[in-house]
């Protein structure tokens, strides 16, 4: 590598934050690692940077191309506070440098001559420090952790600032702040009660698939436009915007002088030099989103694409291989291996179910997750299943009755995607007054109250009920927003014991959302007793938090 190559970093195919993104081109006659306490290395500077603290400055300055030895001045510098956690790069013809004593100085050389290998991985974080630079993107998150994951997968994050929730401003706690700078590194750091930061974890090959699938109600994304086409539905907007290879996001106007008389309605394909949006206008009732080119091929289009079974049969009767592809069995193994409940694949990582199925065996050992299957028979010992790493229940969950019976599971390893086994959609908030007409309740459960398992996956159609007419049907339980129902008068055709936590799907517009979790009823397929459903698409927000 020429040292014109060594000092573009544009040719340099690499991840690193551009303040230590430079190869080793700069070399020294020996290895020296040894630190020096107090001391100030005089003479020489090259530039200025902020870091948390000395291993980082060394880091940097083993990067540099020219940088031979570094002085940083730590949180605890008293001579002039505004310099505290200044790391001061320099260089020197002649590979020495005169060393002064100053106080509370620390400094060292580049390990660039070392036989040691030098990672650019960042992995630590620093409590009640903030480091600043441009907060181009603020999102709410429970953990530092989940903030340093969004950084870590977000394409310009270099690095974030976590404000956790005893922080001093109400407002504010809980508040990721993703963060950027010219050189990749904090333009300043304070010290800073309640905060957590840290960088990226990119250079660590942490970071996941650049996929954005979310939408924002009440935004518009501006750029450079594309085209203007016309599109029935937010989703099917996005769709052509990640058919579209230049289209990097999108802002679809639902607006009555916007649409057509097929009320398809404007649909804005739009891009910019950075791939992200040059300005966002808020209000207006539009909604916009991001290109799925980056999203796992089946992941991203399942959403968008009807299910090739179209034959649908009224009534408790089989399904056939790969109708219902996101449908999963979930087994206990204890003294005895049996099937308990059911789930419903939501990503290649993430099941979604019902918290009475597991609140009281919440040992993730203990469960196998059995997808694509449509027997219970076919199942051995040495039937293929994924482990459970995680189990999220809803932290309000108390019994299935008063609500947020929902919970995740999270599998040990990513689901590789087939015809058998595929994620279901999940509803947004902008669909939560869709009328669904074409709803299915799937599950290997009952038949009757006092029954038995089934072995062939059960599939019945079912009508949903208002709210109002749920609750008649419950005078002694309160049903609210956040329950569904869905059931006949006469009764006959409902979901049953072993069918828990299993999905309440709808097509709507050739898309199957998973609208409902099943969780409880009074019987099974009674008169008059309708089975309530856990309601999705409210918590939409939980689920997306806890599998960021």
């Amino acid at each position: 590598m020429t040292e014109e190559q060594c000092l573009n970093p544009l040719l340099v195919n690499c991840v690193l934050p551009p303040a230590i993104i430079y190869a080793f081109c700069y070399s020294i006659p020996e290895c020296v690692t040894q630190i020096y306490e107090n001391t100030y290395f005089q003479g020489g500077d090259l530039s200025m940077v902020f870091t948390p603290n000395v291993n980082y400055c060394q880091v940097v300055c083993t990067y540099h191309p020219m940088c031979l030895f570094f002085t940083y001045l730590p949180a605890t510098w008293t001579n002039d506070p505004t310099k505290r956690f200044s790391c001061y790069l320099k260089d020197s013809d002649t590979e020495t440098l005169p060393k002064v004593d100053m106080e509370g100085a620390i400094s060292g050389h580049s390990l660039k001559q070392c036989n040691i290998k030098i990672s650019a991985c960042s992995p630590d974080v620093y409590k009640g420090l903030d480091m600043e630079g441009k907060n181009y993107d603020v999102t709410m998150a429970d953990t530092y952790q989940q903030c340093q994951k969004r950084c870590t997968n977000d394409n310009h994050c270099q690095f974030f600032t976590y404000a956790s929730e005893t922080f001093h401003n109400a407002s504010l706690r809980k508040n990721c702040f993703l963060k950027h700078t010219t050189l990749g590194t904090p333009t300043n750091i304070r010290v800073l009660d309640d905060v957590v930061s840290g960088f990226s974890l990119k250079p660590c090959q942490l970071s996941e698939i650049a996929c954005n699938s979310r939408t924002y109600v009440n935004m518009n994304f501006l750029g450079e436009e594309l085209n203007v086409t016309y599109a029935k539905g937010h989703k099917a907007c996005q769709q052509v915007c990640t058919d579209m290879i230049r289209c990097q996001f999108f802002t679809y106007f639902p607006l009555q002088d916007s649409c057509n008389e097929e009320r398809k309605c404007k649909c804005h394909l739009r891009m910019s030099s950075s791939g992200s949006p040059v300005e966002i206008v808020h209000g207006g009732g539009r909604i916009s989103g991001y290109s799925l080119r980056l999203c796992k091929k089946k992941a991203s289009t399942v959403c968008m694409q009807h299910s090739e079974k179209s034959i649908r049969i009224v009534g408790g009767t089989d399904s056939s291989p790969g109708e219902w592809p996101w449908q999963v069995s979930l087994h206990v193994k204890l003294s005895r291996q049996r099937h308990l409940c059911a789930g419903s694949i939501i990503s290649n990582q993430w099941i979604l179910t019902a918290a009475h199925c597991v609140v009281s065996l919440e040992n993730p050992n203990i469960w196998r997750v059995y997808a694509g299957i449509l027997k219970q028979s076919e199942i051995k010992e040495e039937t293929p299943f994924f482990k459970v790493e995680e189990i999220i229940a809803h932290p309000q969950y108390k019994f299935a009755q008063t609500g947020y019976d929902i919970a995740l599971m999270k599998l040990d390893k990513p689901m590789n995607f087939t015809d058998l086994q595929l994620p279901i959609c999940l509803p947004s908030k902008e669909d939560a007054n869709t009328l669904y007409t074409n709803c299915w309740v799937t599950g290997w459960g009952y038949r009757k109250e006092r029954g038995r398992v089934e072995d062939i996956l059960q599939k019945v159609t079912v009508p949903l009920m208002s709210k109002e007419e749920c609750q008649a049907r419950y005078r002694d339980r309160k049903i609210d927003d956040k329950a569904i129902c869905a059931g006949y008068e006469e009764g006959g055709r409902d979901a049953c014991k072993g069918d828990s936590g299993g999905p309440l799907s709808c097509k709507h517009e050739e898309v199957w959302y998973l609208v409902g979790i099943t969780s409880w009823g009074e019987g099974c397929a009674r008169p008059r007793q309708p089975g309530v459903y856990t309601k999705v698409v409210e918590y939409a927000d939980w689920i997306l938090e806890k599998t960021m």
